[in-house]
């Protein structure tokens, strides 16, 4: 886990103390437009997004986020709709076009109730596709209605003439006098099966099958007394299915990926049968990310970032130890900036510590700096201002006196 710089002390060297935080935060986001994750950009909270290069219509907007493990979310995408610049709202319909099963058809611009030829179309169901322009030239969404086509010359059906049914799949005998019927499943294993009937008008059309399900119980069928046999597999993989000697049992998940999986049971009782199937979703979590450790420190003063001086992390005892002197820092108020570099190759924050240097020892501090409240780096108050070298804290801010 990243490591938050805890404070400075400033000295002809300098003692950075370090702590692990004390919970996961958010250290970054990122998003693309319409998929281009290659040309994703970085999001910090409350940023604005430039989509004034976008052109006029639907886009999408995809966001992510890292934590301070550098673990990235879940995707979250949204959809947006640019207006085209300088746009009103439309006032009338000024076009319409349509399809007739894929198939586009003339454009209507002179919009009276229209008459659509489907002479040519079969009988059976088929699909239009009807969208509309405005005035202001934006075509809208299609709107989809299906629709039949009867036979030329057709009349209602008035009554049935033939039955035919289908047991697990397999086509049965077929019905011309369809008196009350008995179905034979003497050959029938017990268990689940399902039945498909379908009939047929005296038009010679046929109706759509209607199934059912039902059950065959075992010959002299007593109840079971016991579970006999106990087995599950994970993730649909029956193939692979184990079986369950103890109750309760311990399932070793261990080579499953993190994420969601689902485990799928039955059980046989004495009797030979198995039970339905259960399922089960459940969640394996990521192992938890070893921890981070610092591995570089980079730090500049005042606004030279461009001469940051850079180093290897060797102590892990948590205090990182920076020597100043030979910066020969000018007399006058500055500001030291540090960023640590861990591990996994995240730096953290960066971390400001502003400070005075005076240069030209104690006789030389300013009139207006001998007032005010002095402490040393312990804590305690001093009789007013420093008499020898040092370092100093002045109304919470530190001095550095040579």
């Amino acid at each position: 886990m990243m490591k938050a710089i805890k404070g400075m002390l400033l000295a002809v060297v300098m003692i950075f103390s370090t702590a692990a935080a004390a919970q996961t935060t958010i250290a970054g986001g990122e998003y693309w437009i319409d998929g281009a994750i290659n040309a994703r950009q970085p999001l910090s909270s409350g940023a604005s997004i430039d989509i004034s290069a976008l052109q006029p219509g639907l886009h999408t907007l995809t966001v992510r986020v890292k934590d301070s493990n550098g673990l990235w979310s879940n995707q979250m995408a949204r959809i947006f709709f640019v207006s085209p610049s300088g746009r009103t709202d439309a006032t009338s319909v000024t076009a319409c076009e349509y399809w007739i099963d894929g198939v586009k058809k003339p454009e209507y611009t002179t919009l009276n109730i229209q008459t659509i030829d489907i002479s040519d179309l079969k009988p059976g169901l088929h699909k239009i596709l009807v969208r509309a322009k405005d005035n202001l030239g934006i075509w809208s969404n299609q709107m989809a209605r299906i629709f039949v086509v009867s036979p030329s010359g057709r009349t209602d059906a008035t009554s049935v003439t033939a039955c035919e049914y289908w047991l697990d799949g397999v086509k049965k005998a077929e019905y011309k006098t369809l008196n009350t019927q008995v179905i034979d499943i003497s050959g029938l294993t017990p268990g689940l099966h399902k039945v498909l009937i379908r009939v047929k008008d005296d038009l010679g059309i046929w109706s759509n099958q209607m199934s059912r399900t039902f059950f065959v119980s075992p010959g002299a069928q007593s109840d079971a007394t016991t579970i006999t046999k106990r087995e599950f597999w994970l993730d649909g993989n029956i193939v692979h299915r184990q079986t369950i000697d103890d109750t309760p049992a311990v399932i070793d998940i261990s080579v499953l990926d993190a994420g969601l999986h689902m485990m799928t049971m039955r059980v046989q009782d004495n009797k030979g049968i198995w039970s339905n199937q259960i399922a089960r979703t459940f969640y394996v979590a990521p192992l938890p990310a070893p921890a981070a450790t610092l591995t570089k420190y980079m730090y500049w003063i005042d606004s030279d970032q461009e001469h940051a001086v850079t180093g290897d992390i060797t102590d892990d005892s948590g205090q990182l130890v920076i020597d100043l002197e030979p910066l020969a820092i000018d007399e006058g108020d500055h500001t030291l900036t540090l960023a640590i570099l861990d591990s996994k190759g995240v730096w953290s924050n960066i971390v400001k510590e502003t400070f005075t240097v005076i240069a030209s020892g104690i006789h030389s501090i300013p009139a207006d700096m001998k007032t005010g409240q002095w402490f040393d780096l312990s804590g305690k108050k001093l009789n007013g201002a420093p008499s020898r070298p040092g370092i100093y804290i002045r109304d919470g801010r530190k001095v550095l006196i040579k």
